[in-house]
């Protein structure tokens, strides 16, 4: 099964010493191979990650409160009106 990401979003998120940093939001797509048309079609699987800039992962809690793995630290969404990317 192959599998890509797709960008849905960027944003902002703070932390609670006021550093801020950039979000990106990925769907993962899966490939679907249409025998009738012979088309290659990507679907999504319903999952989505978080990554920062930088490239390390992010936990999402319940409450909608980011942190990178194995960090207590909590990251919140900036406001697009507080911060210009």
């Amino acid at each position: 099964m192959d599998k890509k990401l797709h960008c849905l979003e960027t944003f902002r998120v703070q932390d609670m010493h006021g550093a801020t940093y950039k979000v990106h939001a990925y769907e993962h797509l899966t490939r679907v191979d249409n025998l009738l048309d012979m088309r290659t079609q990507w679907e999504p699987t319903g999952e989505v990650e978080f990554k920062l800039e930088t490239g390390e992962h992010l936990d999402l809690d319940e409450d909608g409160t980011l942190h990178v793995l194995g960090s207590s630290m909590p990251l919140r969404r900036v406001s697009p009106s507080a911060h210009v990317m």
